[in-house]
């Protein structure tokens, strides 16, 4: 049997709502993707500053250091002869606007 005009036109109108739902999913999964990624790199910047003063931590000190995206800032504190403290803060824009993720280590030193 054949189908009639009105039974077209909603058949249509149901598949562009589903696209139109289907696409704005995608950037919303886009734009969170992206935010995923510049946190885990800020990650690993916080990580491998946190590593350099530890393998450093006698001569470590506190500073700051931007990096595509990323602001590290780092404190260092002497807590006796053999250990310093470092925390470190990465801040990064979101999808919600700026964050700041902290850190903190303990390191005895050698």
């Amino acid at each position: 049997m054949g189908f009639t005009l009105v039974e077209l036109i909603v058949a249509l109108l149901v598949f562009a709502v589903g696209g139109l739902a289907l696409a704005s999913t995608s950037a919303i999964l886009g734009r969170g993707l992206n935010t995923d990624a510049v946190r885990e790199r800020a990650g690993r910047v916080a990580a491998t500053q946190i590593e350099r003063l530890a393998a450093g931590c006698r001569a470590a000190a506190s500073g700051r250091e931007d990096v595509v995206q990323i602001r590290s800032e780092w404190t260092v504190s002497r807590l006796g002869a053999s250990s310093v403290e470092i925390n470190e803060s990465v801040s990064y824009e979101g999808s919600g606007g700026l964050r700041t993720d902290s850190y903190r280590a303990v390191v005895g030193c050698p």
